[in-house]
């Protein structure tokens, strides 16, 4: 078995009283490469494709206010990823409208000069906005690619309005099982921010709106550095719950907070989940929770929670097929016992939560705004708890714009989503070197 990939896990609580009931047990479960590995690996080649969106409406201001436009703001934003590029990664452009445009394919990173003049024929295109034919390229492009480090910066301004939703979502989910990663960016108010989401999901990428000019270059480079320190791929998390356990909720807490609705039954009456990680960095971690209510036996001093199993590549190192796996349960002992309690886990869970009340939010906002502000309403007090101002503040405003024009507008709801979506506690958490773990941070 290897050893460069290191499951850890730490309970909400633990040491309980043995033959309490309905007990609700959290579990964090991070996963990163260890030390050595990440030393000899500081970084590997990538393949990058600039999947860019070229219609007409790209012609329109960036943000309001703005003098440039769209299309110039993301010329700007690529270019400045360039200085950035290695040796070993290449760059393919693919521009999208009506039909899709192959305007570079596998260009050397040392070529930056060669690549910058590529983006500036961005202006030389429009037409509407096909997902679907931009989508099927680039799967062409990706295929012909030799580093296992693969992705797609797939931008756009808004919805598509040619081509077949379905297919989309099919080309999306057969590039997250070819190994690519797809992150999804967006500029101007017609984005789309719940639907592009769903496109990232498959490949476990990111989704950003690009607000400003400088905050798109930042994404593009961040992206890149992203890329280039992917140390393992085709990375799959299979966790199998005890028998017993109810409740079951699973979030991902970074990169990007995803809420696993899914559970699926299996033999013996236990709950399996296999969850497509896609890619591990070299400088973070990715973190889990899995919370499940549980009774604790009378007669045991361990009560099982759950299996977990992690299958990987290794492609630095030239590995394949490795695995790592680890048994949680709970520690019980007599009444006399003095329970070991995180509360950094039940914060880093109550701030995934929002993930989940979004999700409900987008679902059902359209059809009932009165159930739509019960939810917010639960956010507002997850909110509170944390202490979390300016998500309170950000929340409370959203309800009173739905109790009086019952919809919130597109900017709303995207605005909604990133700040629903993104756990403030896990980001600083999924940080190498950063850890809210240790010992000090128990209290008894």
């Amino acid at each position: 078995m290897a050893e460069e990939i290191q499951l850890n896990v730490v309970l909400n609580q633990d040491l309980l009283p043995k033959g309490q009931r309905d007990v609700a047990i959290i579990a964090r479960l991070d996963i990163a490469a260890t030390d050595a590995y990440r030393h000899q690996h500081p970084s590997v080649p990538a393949d990058i494709c600039l999947l860019l969106d070229s219609s007409a409406s790209m012609d329109e201001p960036f943000a309001p206010g703005d003098a440039h436009t769209k299309r110039e703001g993301v010329i700007q934003s690529a270019k400045q990823m360039l200085p950035h590029l290695g040796a070993g990664d290449t760059v393919s452009i693919i521009f999208y409208d009506s039909q899709a445009h192959l305007i570079a394919a596998q260009v050397p990173g040392q070529r930056a000069g060669e690549i910058e003049q590529h983006l500036d024929t961005l202006h030389k295109y429009n037409g509407m906005t096909n997902f679907e034919a931009g989508l099927k390229m680039a799967q062409a492009v990706m295929a012909q690619g030799r580093n296992a480090s693969r992705r797609i910066f797939f931008l756009t301004d808004g919805n598509a309005t040619e081509g077949s939703q379905t297919n989309t979502q099919t080309l999306i989910g057969q590039l997250a099982l070819g190994g690519v990663t797809v992150d999804c960016l967006g500029v101007g108010a017609d984005f789309n921010f719940a639907a592009m989401r769903q496109l990232s999901a498959p490949s476990n990428g990111t989704t950003e709106q690009l607000e400003s000019r400088d905050r798109a270059g930042r994404h593009f480079e961040q992206i890149l550095v992203s890329a280039q320190r992917t140390i393992a791929s085709n990375v799959f998390l299979t966790i199998v719950f005890a028998k017993g356990l109810r409740d079951l909720e699973v979030y991902q807490a970074a990169p990007e907070t995803r809420f696993y609705p899914n559970c699926q039954p299996s033999s013996g009456g236990r709950f399996t989940l296999e969850i497509p990680v896609q890619s591990l960095r070299q400088d973070r971690r990715n973190i889990y929770l899995c919370k499940a209510n549980l009774d604790l036996p009378s007669d045991a001093n361990q009560c099982p929670f759950a299996e977990v199993r992690l299958d990987y590549d290794l492609p630095p190192a030239r590995l394949k097929a490795q695995r790592a796996a680890l048994t949680i349960g709970v520690n019980c002992l007599d009444q006399a016992a003095y329970p070991l309690v995180d509360t950094s886990v039940d914060d880093m869970f109550a701030e995934a939560e929002l993930a989940k009340f979004y999700e409900q939010f987008i679902a059902i906002q359209s059809q009932d705004w009165g159930r739509a502000a019960t939810i917010l309403d639960e956010m507002i007090r997850r909110a509170h708890v944390l202490n979390d101002q300016a998500r309170l503040a950000h929340y409370r405003t959203l309800h009173a714009k739905l109790q009086k024009d019952h919809h919130l507008s597109n900017d709303d709801l995207n605005r909604f989503g990133s700040d629903s979506t993104t756990s403030t506690i896990a980001k600083k958490a999924a940080e190498i070197g950063s850890t809210t773990t240790n010992l000090q941070d128990y209290t008894y």
